[in-house]
């Protein structure tokens, strides 16, 4: 005979988890897996050292990600490239709202976006140089590299090749694009490992300077 009050047998199972926190979870693991890279490097990223961090049983990895090297993906694209999603998104909703928003002004945008202290920062660091050693020998993570760097690029690319089309300037826009992410990415290393060689505010005009002997001022604009 059954235990169940009457009142409780013709009702729906309620699902023990729910989307929301399943999404919840994910982000806590990624976060977790963020954290684990920062203070030990790629040698910390283990499924162990990971739950550790998250205070969760090791079978969560693998139910939400299916393996180490998709939860490895999901930090490099949730985490890491979240800025560059959000200065895309920026630039594309400009576009879109003001249909006479200067390219200059855009471009200078995303040029300044990239020196704020929320991006231009040292606590990723050591997450950033696990994941470039990774990049280089992991063929999935390379993948997932190559399409978001080619979308940011493109992206710069578009409002580079539009200021120099209104100033009737005749410049390699990818190539451009491609100068000045490295560069930041340099500047942005030297600082890290000696806060004494530049400044964040010098390191931005390092970065400006270039786009400028290329296309003139875009701070007259």
């Amino acid at each position: 005979m059954s235990i169940v009050p009457p009142a409780f047998r013709s009702a729906k199972r309620v699902p023990r988890f729910s989307r929301e926190t399943a999404d919840v979870r994910r982000r806590q693991l990624i976060e977790a897996a963020t954290r684990a890279l920062a203070k030990g490097g790629i040698a910390a990223f283990t499924i162990d050292t990971i739950c550790k961090e998250a205070k969760v049983s090791r079978g969560l990895i693998n139910h939400h990600f299916g393996s180490l090297d998709d939860l490895l993906v999901e930090v490099y694209q949730s985490s890491l490239y979240e800025s560059v999603r959000s200065q895309i998104e920026e630039a594309r909703r400009l576009r879109q709202e003001q249909s006479d928003w200067p390219p200059d002004a855009t471009l200078l945008a995303w040029v300044r976006s990239s020196f704020q202290p929320r991006y231009f920062a040292r606590e990723n660091l050591l997450v950033w140089l696990a994941l470039w050693g990774e990049i280089a020998v992991n063929d999935k993570l390379r993948g997932v590299h190559r399409r978001l760097y080619e979308a940011y690029r493109s992206e710069l690319a578009f409002d580079i090749a539009a200021v120099a089309a209104r100033r009737g300037k005749q410049v390699n826009a990818s190539a451009l694009a491609r100068n000045f992410i490295a560069l930041v990415d340099g500047l942005w290393l030297e600082w890290c490992l000696d806060d004494q060689v530049m400044t964040p505010a010098e390191a931005e005009e390092a970065s400006i300077a270039l786009l400028e002997s290329a296309l003139g001022s875009l701070r007259e604009a």
